[in-house]
């Protein structure tokens, strides 16, 4: 299985034409890692990975890029558990393929990916952000899928979502303040330039995805869109004051919550409750 995964090829970016990358020897005590691409080994697959290369070589090149502070050494982009065994095995020089630092920069991101996303226990957040950022790259959707083990309508479903999402948006998101369902609740009915100020008057109360929807729906909320931008304030106010609500209700059967939130709905909405909600 190793040895299948080493004649693999790389994932480099396409060459130009009739140039294809140049394989070169480099000394492996002259190889450290990149910054942020360090990563734990698995003891039983390093040991397997070390047999590998003791009986076939290293199948596989490297990618390296040089490192900018003088000092000849490389710094490593891909290949971490092999030049790793190699550095165990006493093995002096390791094929690598030395790429420029802009190719270094555009693809290092991808690179960590590409090895490491499968063997990382990461939040659900962080693994809708990174497939995001991979169509982003123009990475081909049944890849994407393939590499983190989801659908591919998941994938386009979490593209659509993240897509022109604002730093505070992902900032929610990644504080735990908000969920993913919940937010995808949000991006469906919300219009994107409206989106951050609904995420910021959401997140603070202790709402589910199924809540949202119900009350979206009994708000009318698309009524309320059309009502025009002389009434965003209004209706925003309007849906943080609900959210509160809800809050603060005793659990129960969604239909009877949203009853209680509508037997509390105040006349007015005007500017002069603005501050009151902003309090909370």
């Amino acid at each position: 299985m190793v040895a299948q995964e080493f004649n693999r090829p790389e994932g480099l970016a396409r060459p130009a034409k009739g140039r294809p990358p140049r394989v070169q020897r480099v000394p492996v005590a002259r190889i450290r890692p990149e910054d942020g691409l360090g990563r734990k080994r698995d003891r039983e697959g390093h040991r397997e990975l070390c047999r590998s290369i003791e009986q076939f070589g290293v199948l596989t090149p490297v990618t390296v890029r040089r490192a900018p502070d003088g000092t000849g050494d490389y710094l490593l982009i891909k290949g971490q558990g092999r030049t790793l065994a190699c550095r165990l095995l006493g093995i002096d020089k390791i094929p690598a393929i030395v790429v420029s630092d802009r190719f270094a920069e555009n693809v290092k991101v991808q690179q960590f990916l590409v090895e490491n996303v499968a063997r990382l226990r990461m939040r659900s957040i962080d693994r809708a952000l990174l497939i995001a950022r991979a169509r982003r790259d123009d990475e081909e959707t049944a890849e994407v899928a393939r590499r983190f083990g989801v659908s591919a309508a998941t994938v386009r479903r979490l593209e659509a979502q993240l897509e022109g999402a604002t730093s505070s948006e992902v900032a929610a998101l990644k504080s735990g303040n908000m969920n993913l369902a919940l937010h995808a609740v949000i991006a469906r009915h919300v219009a994107l330039d409206e989106r951050p100020d609904i995420v910021a008057a959401v997140a603070s109360y202790s709402l589910r995805a199924k809540e949202m929807e119900a009350l979206l729906a009994a708000l009318g909320w698309p009524n309320l869109v059309a009502l025009g931008p002389d009434y965003r304030q209004q209706r925003l106010l309007l849906l943080a004051w609900a959210c509160g609500i809800l809050d603060g209700l005793p659990p129960g059967p969604p239909k009877d919550r949203l009853r209680q939130v509508a037997l509390q709905l105040p006349l007015n909405f005007g500017m002069g409750s603005q501050p009151a909600l902003a309090a909370r």
